[in-house]
């Protein structure tokens, strides 16, 4: 069993620079995380020479590499890698025991980094669990699916709102809201009066999509694959906002999950006739992070929500 502490055992000739400990994880965290020793360091608040010894020490009671070099850039071997979200976890964890004691109530204070894909859906829940717990500090980033994820293999988000078919291998999550994907057009717009579009009606469509990593547009793509269809996208923009003025300016149809579409958006979704255009929206997290304090409150307020 590892011992996360530094004591030395009565009686006993151990070497405690070699022991595994808290410090050290930091330190080795922190050089993955941002690339370098001396940005490692600086961040910390310790010399880069002990940012290095750091690092030695644990690769030499362990008899393996666990950073590997390229010119100046740092990364993890594959050995590091898999082992990341469970250090990432236990340094978090510590962090919460030191909240709790200093505060001596839990969630008084402590930090949430949230990233989302379709705000409609996330925004009205991030809101509300700042309503419930003022005292956690929030830092929210608007992104695709596939840059959320991965911003969690870099460890540097707790909770992501992201739109895909399943819930991503090595996560867990919680299914917010299953949604068809459509066709958005403007209410004067000749397909407007339609139920159903078919894919050759959208062939001949000059379509606005999200950006490459974002969820919707890959079940778009994959499903239009499958049809034989050969949609045409003419603009890829980085929000459903930018999308909707665009289509009611003329410039062309949106291609979006139908549950972010509201009536301040001024267009009209229209289904594609695929059964396979069916998206989830899930809430994410790191299996190894679900009982670290803020992330297990911001769960249970979806639950209670």
């Amino acid at each position: 069993m590892v011992r996360f502490n530094e004591e030395r055992t009565p009686g006993r000739m151990e070497n405690t620079r070699n022991t595994l400990s808290l410090v050290k994880l930091r330190a080795l965290e922190a050089v993955v995380r941002t690339g370098s020793f001396s940005a490692a360091a600086k961040e910390i608040g310790v010399s880069q020479p002990s940012i290095s010894n750091h690092i030695q020490s644990l690769e030499s009671r362990f008899k393996t590499k666990l950073l590997a070099k390229s010119g100046y850039s740092v990364s993890a071997t594959q050995t590091l890698e898999d082992l990341l979200p469970k250090i990432r976890a236990a340094l978090a964890l510590v962090d919460d025991v030191e909240i709790k004691l200093s505060d001596q109530r839990e969630l008084v204070s402590g930090e949430l980094r949230v990233s989302y894909s379709t705000y409609q859906l996330a925004i009205p829940r991030i809101s509300a669990f700042m309503s419930s717990h003022p005292g956690i500090a929030i830092e929210a980033r608007a992104l695709a699916t596939q840059d959320i994820l991965d911003l969690f293999d870099k460890g540097e988000t707790d909770i992501g709102f992201i739109t895909a078919r399943e819930v991503p291998a090595g996560l867990e999550g919680q299914l917010l809201v299953t949604s068809r994907i459509v066709i958005a057009v403007p209410p004067d717009h000749p397909l407007a009066t339609r139920d159903k579009v078919t894919w050759n009606d959208v062939n001949s469509l000059p379509l606005l999509q999200r950006e490459g990593s974002s969820g919707t547009r890959r079940i778009f793509e994959a499903a239009a694959t499958i049809s034989g269809a050969k949609p045409r996208t003419v603009l890829a923009l980085g929000s459903w906002g930018s999308i909707a003025t665009l289509i009611r300016s003329g410039v062309g149809v949106g291609i979006a999950m139908e549950a972010e579409i509201t009536e301040r958006d001024g267009c009209v979704p229209i289904q594609i006739d695929d059964p396979s255009l069916v998206a989830h929206h899930y809430v994410v997290w790191q299996k190894d992070m679900a009982k670290v304090a803020a992330v297990e409150a911001f769960r249970q307020s979806l639950v209670a929500g």
